[in-house]
C-alpha cells in the first residue's frame, strides 16, 4: 500500500481495520494458494512493506528473474519445481513469519516456494552463491 506519513497517519483507522479483516481471512487460509499469497501481500502493505508488499506475487507468478551480483548473467528461477541450484532457506525474520503462516492453515506448496525465493542460489554460469531474495528486491550485498 504506497502512502506517505501524513496519510497513514490520516487514515489509520481505516487501515487498521482493513489490516485485522485481512488477518482474520488469512487465518482462515483463502480460498487458493494464490488468494493466500494476496492476502500475505496486503498485510505487509497495510504494514507499510514497500518492498515485499509488492514483490511477493512472485510465488504466485511461479518465477522470477535476477541478475547473478558477480557476472550479471539474467537468470529465470522456478519458484515451484525445486530449481536444483537453490538452497531452499529462510534468510530473513519475515520469511520465516510468511513460511509458518502458510504452514498453519495448509498451504504447503506456498510454504516451499517461500523456501526457494528465500534461499540460496548458486549461479549456473560462474558458481557464485548468493541470497536470491536479495537480488529480487536489489538490497545491498
Amino acid at each position: 500500500m504506497d502512502a506517505d506519513d501524513k496519510s497513514r497517519g490520516l487514515y489509520a483507522g481505516d487501515i487498521a481495520t482493513l489490516r485485522a479483516l485481512t488477518l482474520e481471512c488469512l487465518a482462515s487460509g483463502g480460498s487458493s494458494d494464490t488468494m493466500f499469497v494476496y492476502l500475505q501481500q496486503a498485510v505487509l502493505g497495510f504494514d507499510g512493506d514497500e518492498v515485499w508488499g509488492k514483490e511477493l506475487d512472485r510465488i504466485n507468478d511461479g518465477e522470477v528473474d535476477v541478475q547473478c551480483p558477480a557476472c550479471a548473467e539474467d537468470l529465470l528461477v522456478d519458484l515451484q519445481s525445486g530449481d536444483s541450484s537453490i538452497e531452499p532457506g529462510l534468510s530473513a525474520q519475515l520469511a520465516t513469519r510468511l513460511h509458518a503462516e502458510a504452514l498453519r492453515v495448509g498451504h504447503e506448496s506456498v510454504a516451499t516456494s517461500l523456501t526457494y525465493l528465500f534461499g540460496r542460489m548458486t549461479c549456473p554460469v560462474c558458481g557464485v552463491t548468493f541470497n536470491l531474495a536479495d537480488e529480487v528486491t536489489g538490497s545491498p550485498r
